[in-house]
């Protein structure tokens, strides 16, 4: 997905004391009517799954011994998201959304193949902004600024050490040896600088003969084109991105805290390739048809690299 590689977090100014955005009243109608229909299918969908598929119910650490062994002998498989779950998604999106859109997705594979699933091992990496990339968001050369703590928003991101994140997902992995899991998929949605190659680098160091780890990145299953109405524009908390949220877990965003029309970069910690957010590319005008489009794909490509490994 273009520019998820550029991430956001924010430092309280107390010189800066930000109201909520807001689009008014008949705004909040209008999304919300627009919504309800597919809400209503996402929720359904889930629901069904939820209550005939072993391991699709409850994450690994809710299931007793025998579910989990039930589970894994529908399908050998261990699905672990690695996501940060405290990171600044501006005003319209929750804290959690890499961590969140990673484990809906764990989720709803081991509800549809099998094996176990886990909350997400909130991990992220990122790093300091250089010049070019403050300079295009409309930041002074001096000020610092790392991962996503834009000076102006009002909440902090967490983040780690790249050896923090390798012992963390090495003790998951560890911890699911000899339980008859024959493929362990490490699910990344975070782009922070180091992130990705890390979750790839420890799925090659950590297969052996009885147990496969793959490193993936949720985008990797994403071949949605612009004919079908995805646009992969705008970075971290953008259009895309609130795409992906809107995709698995809808009732978690709030686009009455977008104004309409452009939005500041810096204002709103929503990454794009230039100080100001169009309004074309306002992430309040994204369709809730095409977010259930990209949910269906993931789900169908992510099912089909899984079917062309066993």
């Amino acid at each position: 997905m273009a520019n998820l590689s550029e991430n956001v977090t924010g430092w309280p100014d107390p010189e800066n004391n930000h109201k909520p955005h807001r689009r008014g009243f008949l705004k909040k109608i209008a999304v919300g009517i627009a919504m309800v229909p597919v809400f209503s299918r996402l929720i359904g969908q889930t629901g069904n799954h939820a209550g005939s598929q072993p391991g699709q119910r409850k994450p690994f650490e809710e299931m007793r011994p025998g579910e989990i062994q039930e589970a894994i002998a529908k399908g050998p498989f261990a699905f672990v998201p690695v996501s940060p779950m405290i990171e600044w998604h501006s005003y319209h999106l929750p804290m959690g959304t890499d961590g969140l859109i990673s484990e809906a997705i764990c989720r709803l594979m081991a509800g549809k193949l099998g094996g176990v699933w886990f909350r997400p091992l909130s991990l992220g990496l990122d790093a300091w902004r250089g010049d070019q990339q403050k300079e295009r968001w409309g930041f002074n050369a001096e000020e610092k600024v790392f991962g996503m703590n834009f000076p102006d928003v009002p909440l902090s991101s967490e983040y780690c050490k790249v050896e923090d994140l390798k012992t963390a997902v090495r003790n998951r992995v560890e911890a699911l040896r000899g339980i008859g899991v024959k493929h362990l998929y490490l699910l990344n949605h975070h782009g922070g600088e180091g992130q990705i190659p890390a979750i790839e680098e420890l799925g090659k160091e950590l297969t052996d003969d009885d147990m496969t780890v793959h490193g993936l990145k949720t985008y990797q299953f994403n071949d949605l084109t612009e004919d079908e109405g995805f646009y992969g524009v705008g970075g971290h908390a953008g259009y895309s991105e609130t795409t992906w949220l809107m995709a698995f877990r809808p009732e978690l965003i709030d686009l009455t805290q977008l104004d309409p029309g452009e939005l500041s970069v810096r204002d709103m910690g929503i990454l794009h390739n230039k100080p100001e957010i169009e309004e074309k590319w306002n992430p309040g005008n994204v369709s809730p048809l095409v977010a259930d489009r990209l949910k269906q794909r993931i789900i169908a490509n992510f099912s089909n690299y899984i079917s062309s490994l066993i």
